[in-house]
């Protein structure tokens, strides 16, 4: 078919390759960083409670700070966020390595930076699903995504690699200065990415006519009340039964995926009765599924429903994630550990990026761009909105539970979840014309 997109046409884009760069090199910095900061917050607390606590406090940003930065960063520059947001975390992790260095970090120290670093990403995620769309084009997008994605696994599994030895041979604040000065450099990155109305207002003779238009609109949005703004993002979504059927099931899905997140130090030695090393294993193959997932996910979207993938791919990662949970079965065994880690976090992450990304692709490519920013944020935020219960559960059973149950029992109730829903008469087809005509 002679119109169809190829991955190769969306690499031609000088734009969005730079978009892309600065991403991957961000990437690589936080894959090295979430190993260190994992196994940091274990090896000071030596508490599974503090690392479930930790854990949940962290996503609480995203859903109390991200829809109310939704309709604010609606009215600025999408790039000035990115970049403020990327020059601000840099800023804080350097601190926290300071402070450690210093030898001043606790539980409490390392909780009150969780939630500063967190809250800054809450500001830059709807800055970020908001902008894309302003440097690849409709017809584009899904590659653009999914290749996106895909090469973000693959630098996470570069990154997630080394971690080990650069943990082990230089410590945990070289890792984290790393990540550090990719912010930075991702910051700057972005600096330099033109939107595609840049681009076309630089090849018109008519481009002060088009900029003065622009401006009178962002002057008339700007009239617009902040808590009027914020309503709108929520009747948006409101409006779209799909979307809150998305939420829905998103909001259980991420409560029974909690102990996988809050307990990787736990599970390693308690469960394997290995170290560090195991998460650097399982954070590979985490890469490699996500690389695999995305690749398929443009595929799939012709193929498969929504429904249908969300169905599948929470069998597959409900299954595995009980597989873990009976990993005391090679306890010890380093090679066989590995394998079972291994394939388990693979399938896993297949799946997971599967659903995650169809859901987020058709989002992008329906949502109304004027609300992009404002659904996105109230999206993301609802989505997660049951992981800090979660993991605040999480630490208080398994103070009398084992890691091992709390996974066991996790895997079977999301299994049992995907098969209700699959039964189910909810619609996860995204309609644009309908969320308009609400509107």
């Amino acid at each position: 078919m002679a119109g169809e997109i190829k991955y190769r046409d969306v690499l031609k884009d000088k734009e969005y390759r730079k978009y892309l760069f600065s991403g991957l090199i961000n990437r690589f910095g936080d894959s090295i960083d979430a190993i260190a900061f994992t196994w940091l917050v274990y090896q000071i607390t030596h508490s599974a409670s503090w690392a479930a606590i930790i854990f949940g406090l962290n996503v609480v940003p995203n859903i109390v700070v991200q829809p109310l930065a939704g309709p604010i960063v609606e009215k600025l520059d999408k790039k000035k966020v990115i970049v403020f947001s990327h020059l601000a975390r840099g800023f804080v992790i350097s601190a926290f390595v300071l402070m450690y260095l210093m030898g001043i970090v606790n539980p409490y120290i390392m909780i009150a930076f969780t939630l500063i670093i967190t809250t800054i990403e809450s500001i830059n995620m709807p800055a970020g699903g908001a902008f894309i769309p302003q440097i690849v084009r409709k017809e584009k997008l899904a590659h653009a995504m999914s290749l996106s994605s895909t090469l973000s696994s693959a630098i996470q599994l570069v990154g997630t690699g080394v971690a080990g030895v650069i943990i082990a041979q230089f410590g945990v604040q070289t890792a984290m200065l790393i990540d550090a000065a990719t912010f930075f450099i991702a910051a700057f990155g972005v600096m330099s990415v033109k939107t595609i109305e840049q681009e076309k207002a630089a090849a018109e003779e008519n481009a002060a006519v088009e900029a003065k238009a622009t401006l009178d609109k962002d002057n008339a949005k700007a009239k617009e009340s902040y808590l009027d703004s914020l309503k709108d993002g929520f009747s948006y979504i409101a409006h779209n039964h799909a979307i809150l059927n998305v939420c829905l099931v998103a909001v259980f899905m991420n409560f029974f995926i909690v102990p996988i997140n809050a307990l990787e130090a736990p599970m390693a030695e308690e469960i394997f009765g290995l170290g560090s090393e195991l998460l650097s294993i399982a954070g590979m193959a985490a890469a490699i599924g996500g690389i695999v997932g995305a690749i398929i996910i443009p595929k799939l979207m012709e193929k498969l429903s929504v429904k249908m993938v969300i169905v599948l791919g929470g069998l597959v990662i409900g299954g595995f994630l009980y597989l873990i949970s009976m990993g005391s079965i090679v306890k010890g065994q380093v090679i066989p550990a590995y394998i079972w880690v291994g394939v388990c976090y693979f399938m896993m992450l297949v799946s997971a990026t599967v659903v995650g990304g169809s859901v987020s692709i058709q989002f992008t490519k329906t949502c109304d761009r004027d609300y992009l920013a404002r659904a996105g944020a109230v999206l993301g935020a609802v989505s997660v909105a049951a992981m800090p219960i979660g993991s605040f559960i999480v630490s208080i059973v398994s103070v009398y539970v084992s890691p091992a149950f709390l996974l066991g029992i996790s895997g079977i109730l999301l299994m049992i979840l995907v098969v209700i829903v699959a039964v189910s008469k909810m619609d996860f087809e995204i309609v644009k014309k309908e969320v308009a005509d609400a509107t």
